[in-house]
């Protein structure tokens, strides 16, 4: 009973916390590319500077490969860290895999990622550490398997699960911080890829912010309890994710009418309901 006051209680002050998030990340959508874009977003949500470094024009890359580079923990020791990284990672793929199967494979491929990315790379000492094996096999099947006109949805599959049993025994509140750090990045991302007047300014990064909310709501979509106090926090964080969801037009746009501030909102209101099961 007490716990599910204190959740009921962190519920109450989303309202709060959505004001925090809103004047904190005002004139959102600045595609600046600015590190921590939305830093001050919210008074909950700390600001790690997600925003994967700079915009690189051209190859449609759209980061410096070093995502989240000024991370506020270590994913080899902190678990809503690594599960950060990892639903990166599952984002890129995510956009990849919806791109491909619309037919835009060049697109696609700029978000396939491979083993020698620095986004895995920097994973590795976090693997070795927890004694997980990794999936760079999976990821590198997948890429070739989309290069070579191969089984592609077997190997994304495969890759999906490879990533899955990588991932921590942790709590419910602990996945829940995963899941908010996730959403603050895709805050960042469409911060990059959306400018002021709503004109894609990053297609890229517009598109990764679509990715990691998604690949936020599969993990969700996951999560088993039988506790009631996570399932309602859990139900919350789904509907957050899918409020910051319809802020996008679809993948391949020139305009939208989406702000960032709804994917910041989010980010907050979901750390609220982790931190009230604690």
């Amino acid at each position: 009973m007490t716990r599910r006051l204190k959740l009921l209680s962190g519920l109450s002050t989303l309202a709060v916390a959505g004001a925090f998030a809103l004047a904190g990340c005002g004139g959102e959508g600045e595609g600046e590319g600015a590190e921590g874009e939305g830093e001050g977003a919210t008074a909950a949500v700390s600001a790690e500077g997600e925003g994967e470094g700079a915009v690189v024009e051209g190859e449609g890359e759209g980061e410096s490969e070093g995502e989240g580079a000024a991370p506020s923990g270590d994913p080899a020791t902190e678990d809503a860290e690594f599960l950060h990284r990892l639903g990166q990672i599952r984002g890129h793929l995510v956009a990849f895999m919806e791109l491909y199967r619309a037919g835009e494979v060049e697109n696609a491929m700029m978000h396939a990622r491979h083993p020698e990315d620095e986004l895995y790379v920097a994973l590795a000492p976090a693997f070795e550490a927890r004694r997980f094996v990794g999936f760079a096999e999976e990821l590198s099947r997948l890429v070739n398997a989309a290069r070579d006109n191969g089984d592609v949805e077997s190997a994304y599959a495969a890759t999906i699960a490879a990533i899955r049993a990588n991932q921590p025994d942790a709590d419910v509140a602990t996945k829940l911080m995963g899941i908010s750090k996730i959403a603050k990045t895709a805050g960042d991302e469409f911060s990059i890829g959306v400018a002021e007047d709503g004109s894609i300014a990053n297609l890229h990064e517009y598109q990764d912010a679509y990715g990691f909310l998604t690949a936020a709501r599969e993990m969700l979509s996951e999560e088993e309890t039988g506790d009631i106090n996570e399932s309602e926090a859990i139900a919350v964080a789904h509907e957050q994710i899918d409020l910051a969801l319809q802020e996008f037009s679809g993948l391949i746009v020139e305009q939208t009418e989406g702000k960032a501030s709804t994917l910041y909102g989010a980010a907050s209101r979901i750390e609220i309901v982790a931190l009230g099961l604690n």
